[in-house]
């Protein structure tokens, strides 16, 4: 049996998009297109702007910044977790994804490009057990 530990789930994107994650559970932290407000149902995540600053740059890139960490054994579900991204201006973006699974991380990255108000989705399939490969799907939005 697979011995449980930590685990979390880090997701940075560009700024000219916004986006939301759905765990397995239908929980949703992040922009809420239909509302247009912030939601934060999955426990232990947060969605926010965050400003990187170089010491030599008087401004900093701003981007977006999921993060659902588990520390102490906490750990997220094994399941399909789905990431859905919507274009506020058009032109090239990114999402880089860090899943952390104890004792290592593996990092993805998406780039593309968007028209305003245009969505794309991804699935993450998560397991715990490190030695399983994770995988991430692009769906097909209607």
């Amino acid at each position: 049996m697979l011995a449980v530990g930590g685990s979390g789930l880090g997701i940075l994107s560009s700024i000219g998009i916004q986006f939301v994650v759905a765990d397995p559970h239908g929980r949703r932290t992040g922009f809420d297109r239909q509302s247009g407000s912030a939601l934060s149902e999955i426990p232990s995540s947060r969605y926010d702007v965050s400003v990187a600053r170089s010491p030599d740059r008087a401004s900093g890139d701003s981007t977006r910044r999921f993060v659902a960490a588990f520390g102490d054994g906490g750990v997220l579900e094994d399941g399909a977790y789905t990431l859905t991204v919507t274009g506020e201006r058009g032109g090239p973006f990114w999402v880089s994804i860090s899943v952390y699974r104890e004792p290592e991380s593996d990092d993805f990255t998406i780039r593309g490009v968007i028209r305003p108000g245009e969505v794309k989705a991804y699935r993450l399939r998560f397991v715990r057990d490190p030695s399983l490969p994770l995988r991430i799907d692009t769906l097909t939005v209607r």
